[in-house]
């Protein structure tokens, strides 16, 4: 690259780290108050090239609508938007049911798709991007990656995770804050084969998780159900230091998507 392009994008990579600015200030919740999960885009360290969330065929909400926090996040190429999964402050759920609906020919291929190429899942939560915990082989120590895997693929069967367990912590101090603040966002993945029935007009799911529980192969199935589980937990972390886990992740904040980059520069010098 000759001295003028290179003098061209640092400046641009400069701009997109330190206008990211996850969380300006705290934002203190009431118990039962709407805690709101939004969806980013699938990346791939894999391919390089993200996509948007609502590329699959994953239950949506009835209007979506589209949020960027800051500029950082407009260079990067997210896209934020709404979700249909209902969290509220310390209000724990097992197996909600967000959607069911057919599984085509064609929305198998495109899961099985995403799932080679090891595309994530990247959701938010009060400005935390959600991040998955993994034990590391033969060590006595966890690592993070950001965001979690779409499903995972053994041979040549695709397992969709079709059902997460939202992990949510929180820390509270009445002597100088009412409310509760969140701290954390962890995410489980599963792949199982839920029961679901109807009652009343509300479809209800029977989630059954270890070693024994069936698990949810794409070829196998004609039906998708995705479902999900809330908990909460308090922590002694200080909203100041949230996002120190994240400092430290695989495939976290610091990873640069170069697609995304270099799109948004193009941009900016088309627009100069």
């Amino acid at each position: 690259m000759s001295g003028r392009g290179l003098g061209v994008l640092l400046p641009c990579l400069r701009l997109v780290t330190s206008f990211y600015l996850p969380g300006l200030s705290p934002v203190e919740y009431e118990l039962g108050a709407t805690v709101e999960m939004k969806v980013n885009k699938l990346t791939s360290v894999k391919t390089q090239l993200p996509y948007d969330y609502y590329t699959l065929p994953f239950c949506r909400p009835r209007v979506i609508t589209t949020s960027a926090e800051n500029l950082g996040e407009i260079l990067e190429g997210d896209r934020i938007e709404n979700s249909p999964y209902e969290i509220r402050m310390l209000e724990d759920m097992t197996c909600k049911v967000v959607c069911k609906q057919a599984l085509t020919v064609e929305m198998r291929k495109q899961f099985q798709n995403m799932i080679k190429d090891e595309y994530l899942v990247n959701w938010i939560v009060d400005n935390l991007p959600a991040a998955t915990k993994y034990a590391r082989a033969g060590k006595n120590e966890v690592t993070y990656i950001n965001g979690f895997p779409v499903g995972v693929q053994k041979g040549e069967k695709y397992y969709l995770h079709n059902h997460v367990r939202i992990n949510l912590k929180y820390h509270t101090n009445p002597d100088k804050y009412f409310g509760y603040r969140i701290v954390g966002f962890e995410i489980e993945p599963f792949s199982m084969h839920q029961a679901v029935k109807e009652k009343d007009g509300v479809l209800q799911a029977s989630c059954q998780d270890g070693d024994a529980a069936p698990i949810f192969d794409l070829d196998v199935h004609d039906e998708l159900t995705f479902t999900y589980d809330v908990a909460w937990a308090h922590s002694e972390i200080r909203w100041a230091s949230r996002f120190d886990n994240y400092l430290k992740m695989t495939g976290g904040p610091g990873q640069i998507h170069w697609f995304s980059i270099l799109n948004s520069l193009m941009i900016m010098l088309f627009l100069s």
